[in-house]
């Protein structure tokens, strides 16, 4: 049997073994992290508020690199770009990956193996949920940057327009998803107020969109069309995880 390419024995002993051996390593596994270098203790290391401060900082650095890389794909697929594209999978790996990587562990070892207070581990855990938003709209942006070679929009060389907004439905997403992290990070509610105003442009950006969609397929360009309302769907529920987080603040 061949896996990734290389052949396997199934019939056991040795065999077996030399054919796993031969199997390549999961992309998973070249993440280049560290956790020791996280400090991680079952006591703080200083004032429990320096602590948690530390982490907010970490997930505003994660939110604002998952914003970064939403508009970044975006401009790739509506501009059929392929080397941007490709960037977007870099930058996810390289920054993205690795910020979620320590997010994960300092909340999970501070909520779970550290005495905080009722008050100290809700901020953790919400921090944890946030996270967890944060890192499906990363998954989004991987995702419409795979569209990247199969959708076809007009006008692709005018570089900060395209026939159906969506650049600037990225750009106001990536700013709803600032505006809710901002909310728990400053503890300001009025961030997260915004964050759930700013949906009724999502909302009609995206009705147009679709309008526009279904009235003008046909049979010889539907795969293009499905293609681009993947895009467009991606982009929304984006925008509906930022509103997630926002609710979280405000409920």
């Amino acid at each position: 049997m061949k896996i990734f390419g290389k052949k396997t024995g199934l019939s056991g002993g040795s065999d077996a073994r030399k054919g796993i051996e031969k199997v390549a390593r999961p992309e998973a596994f070249t993440i280049r992290v560290d956790p020791q270098k996280f400090n991680l203790a079952t006591k703080p290391q200083g004032p429990v508020h320096e602590q948690l401060e530390t982490l907010r900082q970490k997930l505003t650095k994660l939110s604002s690199n998952v914003e970064n890389n939403l508009m970044l794909v975006i401009r790739a697929s509506t501009k059929k770009n392929s080397d941007l594209a490709q960037s977007a999978f870099d930058f996810d790996k390289e920054y993205i990956q690795k910020g979620k990587f320590e997010v994960e562990y300092l909340c999970l070892a501070y909520s779970f193996f550290q005495a905080l207070d009722e008050g100290d581990k809700k901020v953790v855990d919400l921090a944890r949920e946030i996270m967890r938003k944060l890192e499906t709209i990363g998954q989004y942006a991987l995702n419409i940057a795979v569209k990247t070679e199969f959708i076809q929009l007009a006008n692709i060389e005018i570089l900060h327009k395209d026939e159906y907004d969506l650049k600037p439905m990225g750009d106001i997403t990536a700013e709803m998803i600032k505006k809710a992290v901002e909310a728990f990070v400053s503890g300001n509610s009025k961030h997260a107020t915004e964050t759930l105003d700013m949906m009724k442009e999502i909302d009609e950006i995206y009705e147009k969109a679709v309008i526009k969609l279904r009235g003008e397929v046909n049979d010889e360009n539907i795969t293009n069309y499905t293609g681009i309302l993947s895009v467009v769907e991606h982009v929304k529920m984006s925008a509906d995880l930022s509103c997630d987080i926002a609710r979280m603040l405000t409920d």
